[in-house]
């Protein structure tokens, strides 16, 4: 009696796992009639287990056979585990469908012959119709982008063009402030133009897909800088790049973080009398935290909130030039490698940007 009482305690504790789930469970025999129907199952498929149990699965769902899922069936039973990923079915009509994701396996009785399968039903309707309507956004953001790009380059480069062509043609008539107003148009159209590529930049780090491999970042980083000191305009900036542990992700848009925060560093200390700049990295338990350190302008920490933010400054730009949106890309790629990216800094006592990214797998 007592072993019977732990038997029927243990079947209700079961039924109850199962009941309380919220994706649903179903099994069924060597001859596909369902033998178990969660409550998560009908509430899924909109069929309760009394209309269900005891029949075969094209009994209830005679669709199967055109919509393939009869096949995971029948894996099962061949002892294959099978992830079905947004198969569409409904509880009534394959038109009114739901999208469910599904796990099917061999279900092996006591004398380890497969006696019939069991499946994890997860609905994913919801899911998949954000990541379409997701898809489609994208796109139509692409081509909007593309528009942009090319309705707004049109003007600006007329009005480069031609002011460029009264300097050079009539540049010998016009007096000091004339030619300084040549120069500010001039200068404003080039700036237009970076803010239009650093807008475009920022819109497809979000968008395109990550070409992951395993990334050098001590060489990355060393070839930036090599970068940003045939361009420096013979400012000697002091820089140490420390043996950077490798990680996994994007090598162009890695090494697009990198060309911001060093080239900030080198722009944000080229007034100081030794411009120094560091690039090194830390553990912290599991986590490698990189960072680069300069001893340039600085900021104030109250503003630490503004300065991932899209065409947020700090400093005026006509004293440090820059489009504004630099950090806001290199926060949008550090998040799309699951990082985090952060800042700390002190006024005309210079700045340190921290980042975090997952570790390269140990080679083979």
């Amino acid at each position: 009696r007592r072993a019977e009482a732990e038997i029927r305690r243990q079947k209700g504790f079961t039924e109850q796992l199962i009941n309380s789930s919220t994706d649903g469970i179903l099994a069924f025999d060597r001859e596909c009639r369902y033998t178990l129907w969660s409550e998560g199952m009908a509430r899924i498929s909109g069929v309760k287990a009394e209309e269900v149990i005891g029949r075969p699965a094209l009994d209830v769902f005679p669709f199967f056979k055109d919509t393939g899922e009869d096949k995971h069936y029948i894996a099962a039973l061949e002892g294959r585990m099978v992830i079905a990923d947004g198969g569409r079915y409904s509880a009534r009509e394959p038109a009114a469908h739901v999208v469910l994701e599904a796990q099917y396996s061999p279900l092996v009785g006591d004398s380890g012959q497969i006696v019939g399968g069991l499946a994890i039903v997860r609905d994913v309707t919801e899911r998949k119709r954000v990541e379409e309507e997701l898809a489609r956004s994208n796109a139509e953001l692409e081509k909007f982008s593309y528009s942009v790009s090319h309705d707004l380059r049109a003007p600006l480069r007329a009005i480069d063009g031609f002011a460029r062509a009264l300097h050079e043609d009539y540049g010998s008539v016009l007096n000091g402030d004339g030619q300084r107003m040549i120069g500010v148009i001039r200068d404003n159209a080039q700036r237009m133009g970076q803010l239009i590529d650093a807008l475009l930049n920022f819109s497809r780090a979000g968008r395109q897909q990550l070409v992951t491999t395993s990334v050098d970042l001590t060489a990355l980083a060393q070839s930036v800088v090599d970068e940003l000191r045939r361009t420096a305009g013979g400012v000697a900036v002091e820089v140490t790049v420390q043996p950077l542990p490798p990680t996994t992700g994007d090598a162009t848009l890695l090494r697009q973080v990198l060309v911001n925060l060093i080239g900030n560093a080198f722009k944000f200390s080229r007034n100081r009398s030794h411009p120094r700049v560091d690039i090194a990295a830390r553990r912290e338990g599991d986590a490698v935290i990189y960072y680069v350190k300069d001893n340039g302008a600085g900021f104030d920490m109250r503003y630490k909130d503004k300065l991932f933010g899209v065409f947020q400054r700090l400093h005026h730009v006509e004293e440090f030039e820059g489009t504004g949106v630099g950090l806001a890309l290199a926060q949008r790629i550090i998040d799309r490698h699951g990082g985090r990216i952060w800042a700390e800094g002190k006024p005309n006592e210079g700045a340190t940007f921290y980042f975090t990214l997952p570790s390269a797998p140990p080679s083979a």
